[in-house]
């Protein structure tokens, strides 16, 4: 019998990071406060970035310091779901950021090339204030280029719409949920349909070899790095 095999899957991981209500409450006031003071101008449409306004390095606030080590504790759980020796890495959080959402705002397409693991932890995230899609534009069944579009679904030529066809996918985390994937993917925020501001912490994390000894690939510890004006 003629079957088809799934293979090259794309895995994401999505858990509850566990933070109480009150701390939870007490870093959205941060965050709140850190727009406030913020006069970097943005788009109409657009939700406001802490990274291209000052504040994307915001692992260095004492305040949020136990909320990155439950992301960090994540961070190795996603590695070892996938059946890699986390202990063999360090994990650097490279740079990291408040995003604040309101109504008729989003986020557009966009991947993180700097870095590998990308997070995004749901701080505040009442219902109807959107999730976030994760997309590709080289879908390996795609046999011919663009035929994964919604225009060809809304056309007819897609029959039944499934995974084995989609080249965006939904996905709408609760508050107090993190999402963690490669940084190399496409994704993007859905718009928020709500009265209520979304409020999310994005975090890139670069992972380094401990030991290189016999591996080719995969950056070296950064201890051993040289800076050239040294």
């Amino acid at each position: 019998m003629a079957k088809l095999l799934n293979v090259f899957p794309l895995s994401i991981f999505h858990d509850r990071l566990g933070l109480s209500d009150s701390y939870r409450q007490a870093l959205v006031a941060q965050v709140q406060q850190m727009e406030q003071q913020s006069r970097s101008s943005k788009p109409a449409h657009s939700a406001w970035l802490g990274d291209t306004s000052g504040h994307e390095f915001l692992f260095e606030n004492p305040a949020f310091g136990e909320m990155y080590r439950a992301i960090h504790r994540k961070i190795v759980d996603y590695v070892e779901a996938l059946g890699m020796q986390s202990s063999l890495l360090k994990f650097y959080f490279q740079r990291s950021w408040a995003t604040v959402t309101r109504h008729g705002e989003h986020i557009n397409q966009h991947c993180h090339e700097q870095s590998n693991i990308s997070v995004a932890y749901y701080l505040r995230k009442p219902a109807g204030t959107g999730g976030i899609n994760f997309i590709t534009d080289a879908h390996p069944n795609e046999f011919a280029r663009g035929i994964f579009t919604p225009s060809k679904e809304s056309l007819g030529f897609i029959a039944r719409p499934s995974i084995a066809t989609w080249n965006t996918v939904y996905l709408d985390p609760g508050e107090d949920d993190i999402v963690i994937f490669p940084s190399k993917t496409m994704h993007a925020t859905a718009t928020n349909e709500a009265g209520a501001e979304r409020i999310s912490i994005s975090a890139d994390i670069t992972t380094v070899l401990r030991n290189t000894t016999g591996h080719e690939t995969m950056m070296p510890d950064i201890r051993f790095w040289r800076c050239f004006e040294e």
